[in-house]
């Protein structure tokens, strides 16, 4: 697995690039209704570069959602969703993501993705650094600069955004992973969450992605907010057998999708109280008898 990519790193000697822009994606999650509202919105002003911030394999059509992408001619690094795909493809993986309903989700992914996909991500880094000649370098990650899993939350935690702004030496970093777009500007530097494609969690049920506008002297960020058809993806999750095939965690993420909020992750840790209130002690997996009975319990707002 690549870790690094560069692309003409050696450049600040060059005539200064008057006008280029960067559109940065991430968290698609296999949903290619919401991808197909960005990249038509992307038509009226379009980017010279597409970047794919990592995740965009897992959900209903992870297959599907690759296909338009490569068809785009995207560069791409890789997410902890696809990194999670490759330690199962390498044995890597942990005994319970092969045994256990907690982690029918990422198993059903698994089984739609074929040789070639795994080839393809094998070849994919996990950052990418961007710099056309004349501009200042842009940095790519999807968690944070040294954890593909890390999420930054500037506002709850910013000496962890201060520690990756920190570590590298761009004064640009993009990164993913959190499902909330923002612009920081913080110690000199500026840091971009273009937010996800499928499925934010600020309540705004619309896609987003960012983009990076070079002016001659600095990158100008934005974030653009898309809507997209919300019963397109109750139907992909339905057509393609998602939904039935991982639920509860299939039902929690598209209860997600459509409300903003994050029910796939309160539903994993109601299952784990559950799991302590009926007397199971420091677990990492939930057991498969509470993990599905917690779905007739659990608070949903939506019915499926």
């Amino acid at each position: 697995m690549v870790t690094e990519e560069t692309n003409n790193p050696e450049n600040l000697n060059h005539d200064p690039l008057q006008s280029y822009q960067v559109a940065v994606i991430a968290d698609i999650h296999g949903i290619l209704p919401s991808l197909k509202a960005v990249l038509r919105a992307m038509e009226d002003d379009p980017p010279d570069e597409i970047i794919v911030a990592g995740d965009f394999l897992g959900g209903p059509q992870p297959c599907a959602v690759l296909s338009v992408l490569r068809e785009q001619c995207c560069r791409f690094i890789l997410g902890n969703g696809e990194v999670n795909m490759l330690k199962m493809r390498q044995g890597t993986a942990p005994d319970a993501w092969w045994t256990h309903s907690q982690f029918d989700l990422g198993r059903w992914i698994y089984d739609q993705l074929d040789e070639n996909i795994f080839k393809f991500l094998e070849q994919q880094p996990e950052q990418y650094v961007v710099q056309p000649d004349g501009t200042r370098p842009i940095r790519v990650v999807h968690g944070a600069p040294w954890d593909v899993n890390k999420l930054v939350f500037p506002d709850k935690e910013p000496d962890v955004l201060d520690r990756a702004l920190d570590m590298v030496p761009e004064d640009v970093l993009v990164f993913a992973h959190t499902h909330l777009p923002d612009i920081i500007r913080r110690n000199g530097k500026l840091a971009v969450n273009p937010g996800s494609v499928s499925n934010n969690l600020n309540g705004d049920v619309r896609a987003s992605y960012a983009s990076l506008r070079w002016d001659g002297e600095v990158w100008q960020p934005a974030i653009h907010y898309v809507p997209y058809d919300l019963d397109e993806v109750i139907s992909a999750f339905y057509q393609t057998g998602f939904l039935e095939a991982a639920r509860p965690l299939t039902r929690a993420f598209l209860e997600s999708i459509l409300t903003g909020k994050n029910t796939a992750l309160d539903y994993i840790l109601f299952a784990f109280d559950q799991a302590r209130a009926a007397g199971h002690g420091d677990l990492d997996v939930v057991p498969d008898d509470i993990w599905l009975a917690a779905e007739a319990d659990f608070p949903w707002q939506l019915d499926f």
